[in-house]
């Protein structure tokens, strides 16, 4: 099985903007960057019990990789599948190194005054599910370039993705998602300007 054949919603997300929903156990979810460049923050959430969800640091002892490729999960911090790839078009750039960007971030960026964040999305989509968490787990960024040097260091690149490039998940438990369309412009994170995502769920 390698992309949708039925899709039963479709969620348009606009540039600096987030969006949870909620998907079942077997569920594909295709998220396409649609104008190239754009990296999307991804969350998951076990249904049953919020306070399990995509682990990034469990996830990569668990694959012994820096993050997931087509037949690779994701793990939650109960050690527990909870989305595995089967297909991705893009570069394959998924880091899951990078904490949401932050209002703190945006300040440590020289940014005076409000600025749109991951973080803030996050926490605004749960809500419309009633989730309240006192904490914000670290996401996996679908679409982004975060380059690991020989050195240890970072260096922080423009997506290599194109308009249209996806990544289709399955959804190994009935989850609660979140997705946001990364709102980073001060610098090459989201190649200069943040643009809008498509999310598909289906089967």
């Amino acid at each position: 099985m390698s992309g949708l054949t039925t899709v039963r919603e479709t969620h348009e997300v606009a540039a600096r903007t987030g969006k949870a929903f909620e998907v079942a156990t077997g569920d594909l979810i295709r998220i396409t960057d649609l104008e190239g460049s754009q990296p999307v923050d991804f969350w998951a959430f076990s249904k049953a019990d919020h306070l399990e969800y995509l682990s990034c640091e469990h996830t990569k002892p668990s694959i012994e990789k820096l993050f997931p490729h087509v037949g690779d999960s994701a793990y939650t911090n109960r050690r527990q599948k909870i989305v595995t790839v089967v297909k991705d078009t893009s570069p394959g750039q998924h880091d899951m190194q990078y904490a949401a960007c932050d209002p703190t971030r945006y300040a440590e960026l020289g940014v005076e005054g409000y600025h749109e964040s991951c973080q803030e999305n996050l926490h605004l989509a749960l809500g419309d599910y009633s989730i309240v968490l006192e904490f914000t787990p670290q996401p996996w960024n679908l679409f982004t370039n975060f380059f690991i040097n020989p050195d240890g260091t970072f260096t922080i690149k423009a997506p290599e993705s194109k308009p249209g490039d996806h990544i289709v998940l399955r959804a190994e438990m009935d989850t609660t998602i979140v997705v946001s369309a990364c709102p980073q412009d001060q610098n090459p994170t989201c190649g200069g300007q943040p643009t809008d995502i498509r999310v598909e769920v289906g089967r």
